[in-house]
């Protein structure tokens, strides 16, 4: 039987909830006096099993130490076209913490786009039970969030992400393709392709390089 995200939800939920009663059982027993403390209950097998695999399915694995080799502070030349010609080319920084236990790598990006000021908040992680790259991000020209799936190549230096971007024009989703190439521990490249009258068409490119 094939999982669906919805079902891992239900299996995750179902769990925590199950757990912390558990927990919450166990606690009560300790804080009775000691005249008439009873032994914890036992948690039955079924339960265990399901907890092991929460515990093994939320600990940080190989993907997730690569991604945080990220970790650190950059320089960042924008390029993006808004048409045929030339793009419109702007420097900005990022910041990229290792989040949550190392699961998550928070990108912070301060710069400028048309002359304004641009900020924008991402998070990229690398889903143990879907065995697929989880991204989604934020920034001050919407109110919205992109959600974004992936894969690694096998040599674990191009990242590819797919999601459905708003559309502000038309309100429809409109679907976009990011690739991250890992040039070194030192610069890395962003790239994103939407799909113009049916042919794909890179309108960002972002270079990084690290300063510390």
């Amino acid at each position: 039987m094939s999982w669906t995200r919805e079902n891992g939800r239900k299996m995750v939920f179902a769990g925590v909830l199950a757990a912390a009663l558990v927990i919450s059982a166990m606690a009560q027993a300790a804080e009775k006096p000691a005249s008439t403390k009873t032994a914890a209950p036992a948690v039955p097998a079924e339960m265990q099993q399901m907890m092991d695999m929460m515990a093994k399915m939320g600990a940080p694995g190989p993907q997730h130490a690569e991604l945080m080799k990220q970790a650190g502070h950059w320089k960042t030349v924008s390029k993006m076209w808004m048409g045929p010609g030339d793009p419109i080319t702007s420097e900005g920084t990022t910041v990229s913490t290792a989040t949550l236990g190392g699961r998550f790598l928070m990108d912070q990006f301060k710069g400028t786009f048309m002359n304004k000021p641009f900020e924008g908040m991402g998070f990229t992680g690398y889903d143990n039970m879907h065995k697929e790259y989880v991204g989604v991000w934020f920034d001050s020209m919407g109110t919205g969030a992109t959600v974004s799936h992936g894969t690694m190549d096998a040599a674990g230096k191009v990242l590819t992400m797919t999601a459905d971007m708003d559309d502000p024009t038309t309100g429809t989703k409109a679907p976009v393709r990011m690739v991250t190439t890992f040039m070194d521990a030192n610069s890395h490249r962003f790239e994103m392709f939407e799909n113009h009258n049916g042919q794909e068409v890179k309108t960002v490119e972002i270079t990084y390089t690290r300063v510390k």
